[in-house]
């Protein structure tokens, strides 16, 4: 048996042999070619990387924040069909600031940190420069209507009422309405900043901005964003100014050359904003009770209303869909309340 396994391995290993000698008598050994040309050296990735995804916090702060904000949440991301898609989706956004069209959007992604920063196109710093950043043009208010306050620019191509058809027209003839929902839609922050886009019917009271259409040069940021953000509760990337039920993130008010006791600011702000809500009731009662809106608050429909009547509603949907109560332009805010009152007085209906 030991015989046989030790001729085995030797036949095994002549075998081996053989066909070494075999392969190495076919192969023919020539002359080393020319170099071949240096190639260029690649980017060191953490080199590149770490101009943005630095040791630091900061950037983990600011996605924590928006995942805790009322953008992030995804809510109302399935709006996206042509109209909607611009302001709903991340996908739509980007294709309505950087080349002007509006579609639909397939497999809608929400708002984003690629929504409003130009992330990953340079990978550089300027990776975190804002989209849409230009003044805003606004669709309600004529062609005089621009917003252009800084940084806040990117925010007005969204937070703008949209165009409002008919739109009310003095002295024109009685016009009918069979859609319930007329109105500026639900998010015209910034026409109620600059104080365009409303009915500005005549009563007792003069049309005017308050002092922060002038004073507060980054608009909506200023105060909404403001450096010292309550964690993940309000400012910075959360965007909120209330948190905890009442209280207020006022730091953006209380800065040089501006209000300086935040106490006094916050007192004024719940007496104004307290006002503006009861006024707004007032109007939105009176509006019901002549039949002119339903219970629910929506235009009774169908309904022929005459420019007056659909000029109110429309100051009424403006000022309620701000949802400021005031904040935003108080001056004018409540001048587009108190004369509209009067008109509806007049009326006699």
């Amino acid at each position: 048996m030991k015989r046989q396994i030790s001729l085995l391995t030797l036949a095994t290993t002549a075998l081996f042999v053989l066909s070494f000698v075999m392969i190495s008598s076919c192969t023919k050994t020539g002359p080393e070619g020319p170099s071949g040309k240096d190639g260029e050296d690649g980017l060191n990735a953490d080199a590149s990387c770490v101009k943005c995804h630095d040791f630091s916090d900061d950037l983990l702060t600011k996605v924590h924040q928006f995942a805790n904000s009322a953008h992030g949440s995804g809510a109302n991301v399935d709006r996206s069909a042509v109209g909607c898609a611009q302001c709903h989706t991340s996908q739509g956004f980007r294709l309505m600031v950087d080349s002007g069209q509006i579609a639909a959007v397939t497999s809608p992604a929400i708002i984003n940190c690629r929504t409003c920063h130009k992330i990953h196109e340079t990978y550089s710093p300027a990776d975190y420069a804002l989209r849409g950043s230009g003044a805003v043009a606004m669709v309600m208010g004529g062609p005089a209507a621009q917003y252009n306050y800084g940084t806040s620019n990117t925010c007005a191509n969204c937070h703008q009422g949209r165009a409002v058809t008919p739109y009310p027209v003095a002295g024109g003839d009685p016009v009918q309405i069979t859609n319930k929902r007329y109105g500026p839609h639900y998010g015209p922050q910034a026409n109620m900043f600059i104080g365009k886009g409303a009915y500005e019917i005549a009563g007792p009271m003069p049309y005017s901005n308050s002092p922060h259409t002038q004073a507060v040069t980054n608009g909506c940021v200023t105060c909404h964003m403001d450096g010292a953000p309550v964690g993940l509760k309000a400012g910075g990337h959360q965007m909120s100014i209330t948190y905890n039920g009442t209280s207020k993130l006022l730091t953006g008010c209380t800065v040089s050359g501006c209000h300086t006791d935040a106490a006094v600011v916050k007192s004024m702000f719940d007496a104004n904003r307290a006002e503006i809500a009861a006024l707004e009731l007032q109007l939105e009662t009176e509006l019901k009770a002549m039949g002119l809106l339903d219970v629910e608050g929506y235009v009774a429909v169908p309904a022929t209303l005459t420019q007056d009547q659909l000029g109110i509603i429309l100051n009424l949907k403006l000022v309620h869909y701000d949802h400021s109560y005031g904040a935003h332009n108080y001056r004018y805010t409540k001048a587009l309340l108190v004369n509209s009152l009067d008109a509806l007085a007049k009326m006699g209906v």
